[in-house]
């Protein structure tokens, strides 16, 4: 009776929480698109919100190169040197000036080299940003087919406990074993009812996360996407050190700081151009007229030229702007130097979580599922003819779930290691 009472209460339960998950509006499996890898990944590329603002940064740094490039404006002056304000017929003078500045040293090629290295260096962390994208992405997308191979995993457990509770039927019907064998197996099938559809929530939480990525709140609806492919790859085989060397020749993080030490040496060189003196060339027209009583005169017209430098004394005692180039310059070899020993570093470090996750994955292709199989296969048929226990056939049941769950997981882990290793490589021929 208690254990009549236990199924019923374990039933009752199931059915609440089944319930429960399907109030959460999600529209029909069939009825929502469906996404392959590189669809995914290259639409998380162009819709990001995240990555389109690094994207501005380039439009701000490429305005700076058309800043750069404008010249010093010439000015053009207009006025009266001298006025009769006494009214005794003084002439009345009046001027007309232009002011030509004239930049030397080459300050206005430097300034455009300087933006353009700036430019350059602006592209490189948005390349970055998008290799690290990338990467959230498919860990994303392997997320989503993780869980499902999870709930398949315990479907095909549930599958198994669904087999032995008709056994055990049958078994009763004929009389080989009492209620109490049919009702414990029951009641084992219908707690792991409950675990099925926890996984089926997981798979809903992980299509959440991957939308997300998308950018679009028209994703997360009705539209959510349905990550399509398979996380059974083969395990691959790769050379370290042809990985490192990649690396660093093609991270685009490492590139950022070799340019930004090209974008120092242009800044050295317009500041070095800013301590030569320019030059504004100036040319006045003056205009003076005939006046009158005892300032009668002719009127007269002269015409005046001059050229003014500015002696930079003081910016060749303290030549700040270039000190603060030249360290400018040794931060960025020092930032070039981590990076690199950062980019190793994790290069390795993926390169041995990749080895790992290939080894676990091959242990259970190389035989372990297989005689999971048989081992529940075995019990189930000795089960049958009355040659062992129900506890030794449950076992058998808990064993092959958890190593098909062990599997999964593996998978899983398989899969991101070799996100993570193509990511830390700047490698990119990922596909699921």
């Amino acid at each position: 009776m208690m254990w009549r009472q236990s199924a019923a209460t374990i039933g009752i339960s199931v059915l609440l929480l089944s319930q429960l998950v399907n109030a959460q509006e999600l529209p029909p499996k069939d009825q929502r698109p469906q996404l392959t890898f590189s669809e995914y990944v290259n639409e998380v590329l162009r819709s990001n919100l995240d990555l389109a603002v690094q994207h501005g940064n380039i439009a701000i740094a490429q305005a700076a190169i058309t800043s750069a490039a404008a010249r010093p404006d010439w000015s053009f002056d207009v006025g009266v040197p001298g006025a009769d304000l006494s009214n005794e017929g003084f002439p009345t003078t009046t001027s007309v000036g232009l002011t030509v500045p004239v930049e030397l040293g080459g300050k206005r090629g430097a300034r455009m080299r300087t933006a353009t290295a700036d430019v350059s260096t602006t592209t490189s962390d948005y390349e970055d940003a998008v290799r690290q994208l990338r990467a959230t992405a498919a860990d994303g997308f392997v997320d989503a087919l993780g869980a499902r191979d999870v709930l398949q995993s315990k479907n095909k457990s549930l599958a198994q406990l669904d087999q032995i509770v008709n056994v055990n039927q049958e078994r009763l019907r004929v009389g080989d074993i009492g209620e109490i064998e049919l009702v414990q197996s029951r009641v084992e099938r219908d707690q792991f009812r409950a675990d099925v559809i926890s996984a089926q929530s997981d798979v809903y939480t992980a299509d959440l996360a991957a939308a997300q990525q998308l950018g679009n709140p028209d994703k997360l609806g009705a539209q959510m996407p349905i990550p399509v492919g398979s996380l059974e790859i083969p395990t691959r085989t790769f050379d370290l050190d042809q990985l490192i060397s990649h690396a660093l020749q093609h991270r685009s993080d490492v590139l950022s700081r070799i340019r930004a030490i090209k974008a120092a040496d242009e800044r050295i060189k317009l500041a070095k151009a800013n301590l030569v003196p320019d030059v504004d060339l100036g040319i006045s027209f003056f205009h003076t007229g005939s006046g009158s009583g005892d300032f009668q005169q002719n009127p007269d017209n002269t015409i005046s030229g001059g050229a003014s430098v500015n002696l930079p004394f003081s910016r060749l005692r303290h030549p700040g702007e270039l000190e603060a180039a030249r360290a400018t310059r040794t931060q960025a070899e020092f930032q070039l130097r981590a990076v690199q020993l950062k980019v190793e570093a994790e290069v390795r470090d993926a390169y041995e979580r990749y080895q790992a996750s290939a080894q676990r994955l091959n242990v259970y292709r190389s035989g372990l599922l297989r005689d999971a199989d048989r081992v529940l296969e075995a019990r189930l048929y000795a089960y049958k003819r009355g040659g062992t226990t129900l506890l030794e056939v449950i076992e058998a049941q808990r064993k092959s779930a958890d190593v098909y769950l062990a599997y999964a997981q593996a998978l899983t882990d398989h899969a991101h290691a070799l996100v993570k290793l193509e990511e830390a490589a700047a490698t990119w021929d990922v596909s699921f």
